[in-house]
């Protein structure tokens, strides 16, 4: 039985790309999946060049370092996958997103396509679409919890985004969402599910201005994300968020976009280039159904992993 060891660090967008992967290599072959999470030190507030060396001056070792590959995402966690690497000649080493030193080193690199134009040309890169996501199965409990939000209407989930070192969610977006928002028809049941990242201001700005008829869900334990991404007809996003656009463009349904006023080069391109190809339109207030492809990098990328199993 081949042997996968997954290395993330404390980010539930970490955890959540690698369990991607996982759960599409499952389906076609018996694997054993050893998981390690690197918890944020002191030392990690250092350059990956530099964690690599306190590593390998402490001679850092698994007790059992017989794995196929392994399979890691965040910064932090690359030098350890290289070390581990190092050690077992057999040993093939994916990582997700920019390891910030030694590319060359790593056999593959997951690199969303909005982020390669800082990348020199390696012949080891892997661009992808956005983040790799999977639709997660909900359990008994889910399907029981959020039953109140069926309906006889089509559904449209509103996925709201927020601040982040890429983007900034102001004021008067919100006021201009809400517009736009407020002006769909009671022939649909509207329903608004914040991110972590959605600040409380916000939040309030929504909650007294939405149309009374329209649903919110704040960010808390029992989040029907999930739940909505499942059993929507429609999406509309914020284009702040790439992780939700990408979970939402995977169900092949109608995902609209929000526009923001604050947002880095690289998530225009990101949105830019699914609107070449017909994938998202930019939402003006009318609600009408289209066809596309939908994505499933995930499987795409499984394959890829397959192939050095």
């Amino acid at each position: 039985m081949k042997r996968i060891l997954v290395i993330t660090d404390e980010k539930k967008s970490s955890v959540n790309q690698c369990e991607a992967l996982i759960a599409e290599l499952k389906k076609n072959k018996k694997i054993n999946v050893e998981y390690q999470t690197i918890k944020r030190k002191f030392i990690h507030e250092l350059p990956n060049i530099l964690i690599y060396i306190y590593l390998l001056i402490n001679s850092y070792k698994k007790k059992d370092n017989n794995f196929n590959i392994i399979l890691s995402c965040g910064r932090i966690c690359a030098p350890y996958s290289l070390i581990l690497k190092s050690q077992n000649p057999i040993t093939k080493s994916i990582h997700i997103l920019d390891p910030y030193f030694l590319r060359r080193k790593f056999d593959k690199i997951l690199i969303p396509s909005h982020d390669l134009e800082k990348f020199p040309k390696l012949s080891n890169l892997i661009e992808t679409t956005g983040t790799l996501g999977q639709i997660k199965k909900l359990t008994k409990s889910e399907i029981k919890t959020f039953k109140s939000i069926g309906t006889s209407k089509k559904l449209i989930s509103c996925f709201i985004g927020g601040n982040g070192r890429s983007s900034k969610l102001l004021n008067n977006d919100v006021k201009s969402i809400i517009k736009k928002m407020n002006t769909i028809g009671d022939n649909y049941k509207i329903i608004y599910c914040f991110s972590r990242r959605t600040s409380i201001i916000t939040k309030n700005i929504i909650k007294e201005k939405k149309n009374p008829n329209h649903v919110h869900y704040d960010y808390i334990e029992k989040n029907p994300y999930w739940f909505l991404i499942q059993k929507s007809d429609f999406f509309i996003v914020t284009e702040d968020s790439v992780s939700m656009i990408s979970d939402c463009i995977s169900t092949g349904k109608p995902v609209y976009i929000l526009k923001v006023s604050i947002l880095k080069k690289k998530i225009k391109d990101f949105i830019n280039n699914l609107l070449s190809k017909g994938i998202v339109r930019y939402f003006e207030g009318t609600i009408k159904s289209w066809n596309y492809n939908k994505f499933n990098e995930s499987l795409r990328i499984s394959k890829i992993i397959d192939s050095l199993l």
